[in-house]
């Protein structure tokens, strides 16, 4: 299947020769639930796992509800240290000739994100914490058969339940395949120089950051949005320089303000409110964040640095 985002409304380059300098491409990724196999590039469904490398898990403090959901306190968290690590869960794999644009390190082509699906309080966000694996798919000779996956989170977690069950839903994504599309991306305008962001707002009438700027949904690279708190700086905290997008998960793939321009051509047919419209708009079930996206910022120098996230 293929996935088409409409062109602009206006082009951006013909009436501000200068933002050509400021164009990026993003992969947007167009998750639709589906059943990926180990040897596909997706979001939620089995990583290729080698038999004798143990499976992630995470020793780190979460925060974690005191009741089961919609009970007395249940949205009261507390800072919680489970009594056995909690097995991470497998987010998504890329496969570099499905996506080259991802940074793969010298002699990889595979990478491999999984997360603790709790609530960590990080540095950077409140959220689950990411934990990427790079691979050359070429080594994975003996692997697991069934990898671990895990979509529905316990009803009853509270405090005490066993680690293996320590999981929040909107943290366990749906096995979903993907179906990549190359598009522009301009930057949010607090990112452009001052006298160039004035010249934008004095043109625009309230179109630019919907419609002709940041793709939304799951994408690879292109600009951050900033629109949840104003932008701030993300250096690498190896060497100090500044981190770039490398990959949205979001909770959402578009919506009524940006949905005139980002909404697939294919799917604009389906009626809103139908099941088949919302697998298309929450293809993933994930909520981040206040139905929001997180962001994970690699540097440019060396994916050995480390990562640096958003939530927005």
């Amino acid at each position: 299947m293929i996935l088409t985002t409409p062109g602009p409304p206006v082009d951006l380059v013909e009436t501000f020769p200068w933002m050509g300098a400021y164009a990026r491409t993003a992969v947007r990724l167009h998750p639709r639930p589906g059943k990926p196999t180990i040897h596909d590039s997706h979001i939620g469904g089995p990583l290729i796992w080698p038999v004798t490398e143990p499976w992630p898990a995470c020793d780190q403090v979460i925060q974690i509800s005191i009741a089961p959901p919609f009970q007395p306190g249940w949205l009261e968290q507390r800072a919680h240290v489970p009594e056995s690590p909690v097995p991470m869960v497998g987010v998504a794999q890329f496969y570099a000739r499905d996506i080259p644009e991802i940074p793969f390190p010298e002699g990889t082509d595979l990478l491999q994100v999984l997360w603790c699906p709790n609530e960590h309080d990080m540095d950077d966000i409140v959220g689950p914490a990411p934990l990427l694996v790079w691979r050359r798919s070429e080594d994975l000779v003996d692997v697991l058969a069934e990898p671990p996956m895990r979509h529905h989170a316990t009803p009853d977690r509270i405090l005490g339940a066993p680690a293996a069950d320590l999981s929040v839903e909107h943290c366990l994504p749906r096995p979903c395949v993907l179906h990549p599309e190359r598009v522009t991306e301009y930057p949010y305008a607090e990112e452009l120089p001052e006298r160039l962001r004035t010249a934008l707002d004095e043109w625009d009438d309230g179109h630019y950051q919907p419609l002709l700027s940041i793709a939304p949904g799951c994408k690879i690279g292109g600009w951050e949005s900033w629109h949840l708190s104003d932008m701030y700086e993300l250096p690498c905290e190896v060497c100090g320089t500044e981190t770039e997008p490398l990959l949205k998960l979001a909770s959402s793939e578009w919506d009524a303000g940006s949905g005139p321009r980002w909404r697939p051509l294919e799917e604009r047919h389906l009626e809103q409110g139908t099941p088949e419209c919302q697998e298309t708009v929450e293809p993933t079930t994930l909520n981040l964040g206040r139905y929001g996206a997180l962001t994970i910022f690699l540097c440019p120098r060396s994916v050995e640095h480390g990562h640096r996230l958003t939530i927005q």
